[in-house]
């Protein structure tokens, strides 16, 4: 699917509806708890296909209107469609019934029957068929998840690798609850969400790099940070030729991801999602710090 540009993201026909990108920052972030909590009733495991599932509701409202449809039948059928494409098992009855089990808890709707579930189900083929219209049924859809492995075997020193491993897969997730995958790369995502993750364990991974990226330790910071994204990127790069050999497609052309600017605004993306999901007194207690500096 085409990235969209930044500057486009909160442009779009919810705008000409009055809906503004404060509440569609929002609904994106609705739209994946509503996909975690189905996945979750699923007992569905798998992080890429949530992660795909919250992608494909969000990039289909960005080119159509909250409300002109059922958001919520929408990201069901986002993920009906991301198990057809990672899992190949898209298990439709117990898709139904975890749905209405979580509408009833939201809208309080009448018990199932046969004939509701019959309802149900079609409703879901028809956004489904929606859906493959809007990204012009395009599957090969890189995700961050695919290259989680690669940048924790070269990238983290081994002690802290699984741990490293887990956090990431969370992180990611998260970040499919802003708008941040519609606009950058997957590898900005992956590389952002791994500063993150490696901020936890209090290790600067372009500071002290493992031997196995075959990095020289360089001193000063912003020169090792450029250096750093260098050989990540030659290794991500490596990584999708290796696959692309093995499957004969055809390699895409060369050029520069991973930009700091990239990375800078995606990790600011990634911190207003946090502020939304705190309460208004935890937002107030980060918000008086920035007062009384303008105050002084």
């Amino acid at each position: 699917m085409k990235l969209i540009k930044k500057k486009d993201i909160f442009q779009n026909i919810n705008t000409e509806y009055e809906i503004s990108a404060q509440v569609q920052r929002k609904l994106l972030n609705g739209n994946a708890q509503f996909v975690i909590d189905l996945a979750i009733n699923l007992e569905l495991n798998s992080y890429s296909t949530v992660s795909l599932a919250i992608h494909l509701c969000n990039y289909f409202f960005h080119h159509k209107c909250y409300l002109q449809y059922d958001r919520f039948i929408v990201a069901a059928a986002s993920l009906l469609l991301a198990q057809k494409i990672k899992d190949g098992d898209p298990r439709m009855r117990k898709l139904l019934i975890s749905f209405h089990r979580i509408m009833q808890s939201i809208e309080q709707t009448r018990m199932a029957n046969e004939a509701l579930m019959q309802s149900l189900q079609n409703k879901l083929c028809i956004a489904e068929s929606r859906i493959l219209k809007v990204i012009e049924y395009e599957f090969d859809i890189k995700l961050p998840n695919d290259y989680i492995e690669v940048i924790c075997k070269k990238c983290v020193p081994k002690k802290f690798e699984e741990a490293t491993f887990h956090t990431l897969k969370i992180l990611i997730l998260d970040s499919y609850r802003t708008y941040a995958p519609l606009v950058f790369h997957s590898w900005v995502i992956l590389v952002g969400t791994f500063l993150v993750a490696s901020s936890q364990f209090s290790y600067i991974p372009y500071m002290s790099p493992p031997p196995q990226l075959n990095m020289a330790q360089i001193t000063n910071e912003e020169e090792a940070y450029k250096v750093w994204l260098e050989h990540v990127e030659n290794e991500l790069r490596e990584f999708d030729v290796n696959k692309m050999n093995n499957t004969n497609s055809k390699q895409p052309e060369k050029t520069t991801i991973l930009k700091q600017e990239d990375l800078k605004d995606f990790l600011l993306a990634f911190n207003e999602m946090l502020f939304l999901n705190q309460g208004p007194e935890q937002q107030q207690s980060q918000l008086q710090p920035q007062q009384t500096l303008h105050q002084s």
